[in-house]
């Protein structure tokens, strides 16, 4: 049986998340409001951030602007093994 995700278009490189050794399932674009109910998603998101050097209240800053809907967002996905949820954001 072959399984398949979603694609998607974003407003700059795409790229697909792993976990577990296998691509994560692509669950949608996401704002703060949305990954309120993925607290690890949003652990992976500052961890992204911390790795360039910004401030935990920048960072912080930065999480609560995330618009599902308009820029800067963040895009959620599932690892298909384990359940972990994963996220990447975009910014200029």
């Amino acid at each position: 049986m072959t399984t398949r995700t979603p694609g998607f278009n974003g407003s700059q490189q795409e790229h697909w998340l792993f976990h577990c050794g296998d691509g994560a399932a692509f669950l949608g674009p996401a704002g703060s409001k949305e990954l309120q109910a993925y607290p690890d998603a949003v652990e992976v998101l500052r961890h992204e951030r911390a790795v360039y050097g910004w401030p935990p209240g920048e960072l912080e800053n930065y999480l609560r602007s995330l618009d599902k809907d308009d820029e800067p967002r963040a895009y959620l996905f599932e690892c298909r093994r384990c359940g972990t949820h994963l996220a990447y954001s975009e910014f200029g």
